[in-house]
């Protein structure tokens, strides 16, 4: 194929970011398609995105309506998290290729469903978390699966963000579409930091949540202890008044990294303990590119649906924890 037909469901803000990019930095893919329930969102994505090239692709309030009516080689799926497991599902049966917003899905069972469908009708299903995607995820990500830097002691992350306020009547303080509070919705992606960067599974988690009056959790602390021992924290505070900050910590038995939970920037520490200055970490594509990539058979999926089934079952867990009082086991996948 000359450019991969890209169409997008789910047309909010999230999604103008990713339109954005795919019109103006990813020549190997074309939107030829958008969906949204609501004409608002549709006719500002048109006024932002498409506008300013003067091209307007055709919309539908019907995902299966689009998937049906245009010829697609891929699907972008940026909606309610309760959502995620039909419209993937359509999509592939389509025939399509589909890069989901995280969090994949919000049961495991569907994630599990959906690796199967996938593998099945041999096409690629990636999620998009923008860590995975980044270079120093790759980095740290490689050094540790590669054994260079020993076993992993300790694995910590935290974010802090003005988040009941924010999200304040929105579905993502419905419990019903978002599956989860602010622990499912910015969390998700401190606790894929520290299971993709680890690379090691946890066993068991302790955590407690608040909702703080709000419909859904506003903060959220979790123990976790993982397979081999190793143990560590995740602190989400949703009502932080200092506004936006977050982190990741991973130790190991040969070094140390601190990096964001999204990636962007990095510090790593010898096993002597001395700050490594200028650690070389390559280049990599956009999230954007990089699933284009995949999709022409350029590139392999760094964050393909088993880590949204890694993540899935971590916050099953976690969340029957919260509700029980007691640890709970992770179940193995």
């Amino acid at each position: 194929m000359k450019k991969v037909r890209l169409g997008i469901v789910g047309c909010g803000s999230m999604s103008r970011y990713h339109g954005r990019v795919y019109t103006t930095q990813v020549p190997d893919a074309e939107i030829v398609a958008l969906c949204d329930p609501l004409k608002d969102n549709l006719n500002r994505y048109q006024r932002e995105i498409f506008d300013p090239i003067k091209k307007k692709p055709p919309t539908y309030a019907d995902y299966k309506v689009m998937l049906a009516k245009v010829e697609l080689d891929a699907v972008l799926i940026v909606t309610p998290h309760n959502q995620h497991f039909e419209q993937v599902s359509a999509s592939l049966d389509a025939g399509c290729h589909v890069l989901v917003e995280k969090p994949m899905v919000v049961k495991v069972e569907h994630a599990r469903k959906l690796i199967k469908h996938a593998s099945k009708a041999k096409r690629i299903l990636s999620v998009a978390f923008p860590g995975t995607f980044s270079p120093e995820f790759q980095y740290i990500h490689d050094l540790l699966k590669s054994g260079a830097l020993g076993d992993v002691i300790a694995a910590d992350a935290f974010v802090a963000q003005a988040w009941k306020k924010g999200t304040k009547g929105t579905w993502r303080q419905e419990p019903e579409a978002a599956g989860g509070g602010h622990a499912y919705d910015s969390g998700a992606h401190a606790f894929n930091a520290i299971l993709y960067l680890t690379d090691v599974r946890p066993r068991e988690v302790f955590a407690w949540t608040n909702n703080r009056g709000a419909p859904v959790d506003i903060t959220c602390s979790a123990s976790i202890r993982y397979e081999n021992g190793a143990l560590g924290t995740v602190l989400i505070n949703g009502e932080s008044v200092v506004g936006w900050d977050e982190g990741v910590r991973i130790s190991t038995t040969r070094g140390e990294f601190q990096t964001g939970i999204h990636g962007g920037r990095l510090q790593q520490w010898g096993a002597d303990g001395k700050l490594l200055r200028y650690p070389v970490v390559p280049a990599v594509p956009t999230l954007q590119q990089w699933f284009i990539d995949c999709v022409l058979g350029k590139a392999e999926d760094p964050a393909p649906a088993i880590w949204g089934l890694r993540q899935a079952l971590l916050m099953e867990a976690l969340y029957e924890s919260a509700r029980t009082g007691r640890p709970a086991k992770v179940e193995a996948e």
